[in-house]
């Protein structure tokens, strides 16, 4: 019996042990960016137009825009840019300069592609979810356009300002 005893009081001595421990996790500044993977395509069906110049709005796209999502945690400045590189043949030779590209953010104002990286977007402090930019593109002809399969190229990145 004193046995039991003892080893009763033995195990309610192990059960009612504690141990702590300081836990302590850092989640990092962050932005990051979900795009669809998709093509930017233009529907020519009334090709020739009218008139030149002439802009086709994208035609692959839900809506014609194409859905950036952001998401940031990080307190100080980030922007979203743009680049819409020349669109150049298997063999470099240059089809459409980059300015024949146009696109808005948002449905705001068309701005012209140039070739380089272009601010669309600035905003400071976190998202606090993923955030939606939606981009719009167009294509404008101007009569001197070879026949051809032509290719446009979008990349867009998140930045953050030091």
């Amino acid at each position: 019996m004193r046995t039991l005893l003892a080893a009763l009081l033995l195990l309610a001595g192990m059960a009612t042990a504690q141990a702590t421990w300081i836990v302590q996790t850092l989640i990092p500044e962050t932005v990051a960016l979900r795009t669809p993977t998709t093509q930017i395509a233009f529907d020519l069906k009334d090709y020739p137009p009218k008139a030149f110049p002439a802009t086709y709005p994208a035609s692959n796209l839900e809506g014609g825009m194409l859905p950036v999502q952001v998401f940031s945690n990080a307190p100080g400045t980030w922007s979203l840019l743009l680049q819409i590189p020349d669109l150049r043949d298997t063999n470099g030779v240059l089809l459409l300069p980059a300015r024949q590209v146009l696109y808005r953010v948002n449905g705001g104002l068309w701005l012209r592609a140039d070739g380089t990286p272009q601010i669309v977007y600035t905003q400071t402090g976190p998202t606090g979810d993923w955030l939606e930019i939606r981009l719009e593109f167009a294509l404008e002809l101007l009569g001197s356009e070879k026949a051809g399969n032509y290719v446009v190229q979008a990349l867009v990145t998140a930045l953050r300002q030091p």
